[in-house]
């Protein structure tokens, strides 16, 4: 599997398929995270998981007797470790593991500490199983005084006549900007990377972060927005972070700010940003609004009840929808979409609010369903702390929606609340099974576009999650349309 930008493979070992062996492999795994930086506790526990990735692997991949291989590789991502089982076995039997067994995922799951897990489909290449840690860093009160920490959000205004500076954000800023959040908000802002400085320096190295930040004359980091991309090769990114000190509100330097961001984005290939933005209250949506994104969809019940920031001391008492938000940098390939019958007008009327460059092709014209493979190729990341999953459409296949469904039924056990399916408005074939996982009680969440090489339509499932007590705020006509759409196409999943 080819590796991320950023990444460093510390050790692959490759094992012949016999149990013995397993052993000295866990002990060089924990001896390897240790190094890293994890603690006794967290390397103990990689060890453990780990151990019944393996077994489940010789179990399950190999015919008895077959003189097979698998790895296990070690890797350092931008803030995190990872560990991965990868194996060119058999191909995965979801069928053997409804009756007999539960898969590597499942076991996982079952014993989940990781911040992520994630089961990848190789195709020819086999499969893999990741398990990422996040690295323990030092937070941001390591680098302030007891002062500062005494003077959060109690901060005089500063005059409109001091000078400011934006330009891109540098590593070396990234302990000046944490100092700006902490002292303007606390432990309140949900990105919670931002109160780490050396896991925000090794983001912006790697390519995963884009970033602009305002310097007051000082020096210091007094404003700031980013993009954040899920790997660096994307053209997309989660655009929803924007900070400015509160003493420099008004002052007219944000416009400047997001004008230069955008030009800057565009120069390193950027389609365009997504958001999520809460729905508890309509200031974020107006917010995106007036940059010039446009809604998307709605997430119900995307946002936890408890932010994943240990410190956060108030939190909702449930979990709360977002509204997806799309910005376009106007740069955005043309493209093909194929959308499903029954959702056609809608979606038709998102590219038309958003006046992105789209052909929609008739359902009529897509070919047959006996021209899939037999087998789909979908994978899956699981974020238990905050409840969700998502699953990925990488090819679609006959068995796509009996897959989807085992899958479904792992993470439903493992009490996720919220789980997404994306599936690629680029294949054609990927319409055709829509209505069939909406008989799963999936149901319309919206679409991202570029995505995924290209635009996706995200449909969602809630596993019991009571959102009755929920009254969702929203900025404009056509959100308030949207919510609706999703909330009755919810209402009819299943």
């Amino acid at each position: 599997m080819e590796g991320l930008q950023g990444e460093q493979q510390i050790a692959r070992i490759t094992l012949a398929a016999r149990l013995e062996y397993v052993p000295a492999v866990m002990g060089f795994v924990r001896e390897a995270c240790l190094k890293l930086g994890l603690d006794n506790r967290e390397a103990g526990r990689f060890e453990l998981v780990l151990e019944e990735a393996c077994v489940n692997v010789l179990e399950h991949a190999f015919d008895p007797g077959e003189q097979g291989t698998f790895d296990v590789i070690v890797i350092r991502r931008p803030g995190q470790v990872v560990v991965a089982v990868e194996d060119q076995g058999l191909p995965f039997d979801f069928r053997k593991f409804e009756a007999e067994s539960e898969s590597s995922l499942g076991v996982i799951l079952m014993k989940a500490f990781a911040d992520e897990v994630r089961f990848l489909n190789l195709g020819r290449q086999g499969k893999r199983v990741e398990l990422a840690k996040n690295l323990p860093y030092r937070d941001i009160e390591a680098y302030v005084s007891e002062a500062e920490r005494d003077s959060v959000q109690d901060l005089p205004p500063v005059s409109p006549d001091m000078e400011v500076t934006v330009r891109p954000m540098q590593p070396e800023d990234s302990v000046s900007l944490a100092r700006c959040v902490y002292r303007c908000y606390g432990y309140t802002y949900p990105m919670d990377y931002i109160y780490y400085p050396d896991r925000l320096r090794e983001m912006l190295e790697s390519g995963l972060l884009l970033a602009y930040v305002a310097i007051n004359p000082q020096g210091d980091v007094i404003g700031h927005i980013a993009l954040r991309k899920h790997s660096p090769e994307v053209h997309v990114g989660d655009g929803g972070q924007a900070v400015v000190d509160p003493r420099y509100r008004g002052h007219g330097f944000l416009g400047k700010l997001i004008i230069s961001f955008a030009e800057y984005a565009r120069q390193r290939g950027i389609y365009g940003a997504y958001s999520e933005a809460v729905t508890v209250h309509p200031f974020s949506q107006k917010a995106g609004l007036a940059m010039g994104a446009f809604e998307t969809g709605v997430l119900m019940g995307f946002i936890p009840a408890s932010l994943s920031f240990k410190k956060i001391k108030e939190a909702a008492e449930q979990r709360h929808s977002a509204m997806l938000l799309y910005t376009s940098g106007g740069n955005e390939p043309e493209r093909d979409i194929y959308p499903p019958f029954h959702h056609e007008a809608m979606i038709k009327n998102i590219y038309s609010k958003g006046k992105l460059r789209r052909n929609i092709v008739s359902a009529l014209n897509v070919k047959s369903h006996e021209e899939l493979p037999g087998n789909a190729r979908v994978d899956v990341s699981v974020n238990a702390e905050v409840g969700q999953a998502f699953l990925q459409v990488k090819q679609p296949g006959e068995d796509l929606v009996d897959l989807v469904k085992f899958r479904l039924r792992e993470i439903c056990l493992r009490h996720i609340d919220c789980i997404y399916i994306d599936l690629p408005f680029s294949l054609p074939a990927a319409q055709m099974f829509v209505a069939p996982l909406e008989m799963l009680g999936f149901f319309f969440a919206g679409i991202i576009p570029e995505m995924a090489e290209g635009d996706i339509l995200r449909l969602q499932y809630l596993n019991n999650v009571d959102l009755s007590g929920e009254n969702p705020a929203v900025a404009s006509d056509f959100g308030a349309e949207l919510l609706d759409y999703v909330r009755r196409a919810g209402k009819h999943a299943g």
